[in-house]
């Protein structure tokens, strides 16, 4: 593998590129780059501005055409970019089962038939994989509300990796409760949902709410919650300021007015 990446990067040019994603900055050939962290299963797009401004066969630059990944690990896959793509985005998908380090994944991004008289790049991508790309919180820790009445939960979901993901928010320790919400958040980015949990019988339940990565199923955090579900109306009106989730849309101003007046108590 080491000496295919070393004729790889001889064979290449001496021009540059502009990398746009995840890292914004200039890619020479025979460069390694540490493009990002990711979990085992995601995907980590890599994307390049297509134009070059010097050089070429009139000295002004021109269009590299294609971007195309060299061989990646066992068990990872990857995709080369378009054919003229605007920009050349070429994508790394990690192995499920890859284990926590560092690998190597070679990129070439080529003038086709050196037509344009550009050169080829080729530099090598360093990925970092690790199980720790994402955190998460919970407010408030504990609801207390009226039979059949939503528990509104604010769920903070920080993606501490390059790639972006979906994440599935779902709870446990709730009889005949299984809603789950999906929502994506774009790596190095957070995002903040409200999750409801719903208690139909007169109980205190300890539950826990569960953020877990679509691709990645080791990337998993969860926090525990408390869910206090009683019968009197006062807990009934408080329960609409979190959302009428199970109330028609008519009778939406009627439970708010319900739910304002319930704060002087």
């Amino acid at each position: 593998m080491r000496a295919l990446l070393v004729s790889l990067l001889f064979v290449a040019c001496v021009f540059s590129a502009q990398m746009l994603d995840p890292l914004v900055r200039e890619v020479h050939n025979g460069d390694i780059i540490q493009v990002g962290t990711m979990g085992p299963g995601q995907t980590l797009p890599i994307t390049f501005h297509n134009e070059v401004y010097s050089g070429g066969i009139h000295g002004i630059g021109g269009n590299y055409d294609l971007a195309a990944v060299g061989p990646v690990p066992p068990g990872w896959s990857s995709s080369n970019s378009q054919l003229y793509g605007r920009p050349l985005q070429v994508t790394v998908t990690s192995s499920p089962s890859a284990r926590e380090g560092t690998y190597q994944v070679p990129i070439m991004i080529l003038d086709e038939g050196d037509g344009e008289k550009l050169g080829n790049i080729t530099f090598v991508a360093e990925v970092e994989i690790s199980n720790d790309v994402m955190d998460m919180s919970v407010e408030p820790p504990e609801r207390r509300v009226g039979l059949g009445q939503p528990a509104v939960f604010e769920v903070l979901i920080r993606n501490k990796g390059a790639a972006g993901d979906l994440f599935i928010v779902s709870a446990e320790g709730v009889p005949k409760w299984s809603f789950r919400k999906t929502v994506y958040v774009p790596g190095g980015g957070s995002k903040k949902i409200l999750y409801e949990v719903v208690g139909f019988e007169e109980e205190q339940y300890h539950a826990t709410i569960l953020v877990q990565s679509a691709n990645a199923p080791i990337v998993r955090e969860e926090a525990r919650i408390t869910i206090t579900a009683v019968p009197d109306v006062l807990s009934d009106y408080k329960a609409t300021m979190s959302g009428a989730l199970l109330f028609p849309i008519f009778e939406l101003p009627i439970y708010s007015l319900a739910g304002l007046l319930s704060n002087f108590w």
